[in-house]
């Protein structure tokens, strides 16, 4: 594996200084106020913090106002740019893009919120996957990962986190699927308010109560086409024709834990996170 976070090649009497130096780059680079955005734009003090890890060849993300492959015309959730993972190779090239050191430790339930477009070619998307580590050594944790596609921005909203993490990588497989982008990147304290997080334009599928023990209700602004649920791998569970405004899906027979349910109406669609106990 491959990074560029950390790499050295020297004599134990230079390993002291070039430590120092790092931690040093490191503590500057470290974001401590919250709530935080990465905008991806020219301007942002953050931006140039990020790191990548070549996972599976060395496909680099890009920051970028258009993708390189499809989605043409598409344009920045906000401002002009965004995180463009290109995706236009043959192979299963894999990396993470990882954050400035964080300190959330002051923070009371941070949250981290993502606006991501992830369109089909074909019939295949790529895979995206979410992960922290608690320390510049630590192994990675998968918070969540998914395959569904998104034709246009949605937003993963109100993520919890550890409390202690210290970097958050955003991972994209290529599935021969189009460009993968990412805009609007946060982390806040505490759960934001529907208003302060989601695209008015979205949001229109209500799912309750959540968690969820047998039954899981749900309730659209307009007829809900079809609803899919995938697990946390992003392995498709089961699709059921709605073709209503409300209705039910029995998910009584699945095990317990986080699924990512995907709502289809002619507007789009429209993903969430539910939690099965």
């Amino acid at each position: 594996m491959k990074t560029t976070l950390f790499s050295m090649n020297v004599g134990n009497r230079y390993f002291l200084p070039a430590l120092l130096a790092f931690l040093s780059i490191s503590s500057k680079a470290q974001v401590s106020t919250f709530p935080w955005t990465e905008t991806f734009e020219d301007s942002s003090p953050t931006r140039s913090s990020w790191t990548q890890i070549y996972e599976t060849n060395t496909m680099s993300w890009t920051f970028a106002s258009s993708a390189t492959l499809g989605s043409n015309g598409v344009t920045a959730f906000a401002g002009t740019k965004f995180a463009n993972f290109p995706a236009n190779s043959s192979t299963a090239d894999k990396t993470k893009l990882v954050s400035p050191p964080l300190n959330t430790a002051g923070i009371s339930d941070p949250r981290l919120n993502f606006y991501v477009i992830n369109p089909q070619q074909g019939a295949n998307a790529n895979w995206i996957r979410i992960y922290y580590r608690l320390s510049p050594t630590d192994s990675w944790s998968m918070m969540m990962g998914f395959q569904p596609p998104f034709s246009s921005w949605y937003l993963f909203g109100n993520i919890g986190i550890p409390t202690n993490v210290y970097q958050i990588a955003i991972e994209c497989e290529n599935a021969q699927g189009y460009s993968t982008l990412i805009d609007n990147f946060s982390i806040s304290s505490g759960v934001l308010a529907v208003k302060d997080v989601m695209n008015p334009l979205k949001s229109s599928i209500r799912y309750y109560p959540n968690p969820v023990k047998n039954t899981l209700n749900y309730t659209g602004r307009e007829k809900i086409n079809e609803i899919t649920i995938y697990d946390e791998t992003g392995r498709k569970i089961k699709t059921e024709k709605a073709n209503s405004t409300d209705g039910n899906i029995d998910i009584s027979n699945l095990n317990n834990g986080m699924y990512i349910i995907s709502g289809k109406t002619d507007g789009g669609t429209e993903t969430f996170k539910i939690i099965k106990n």
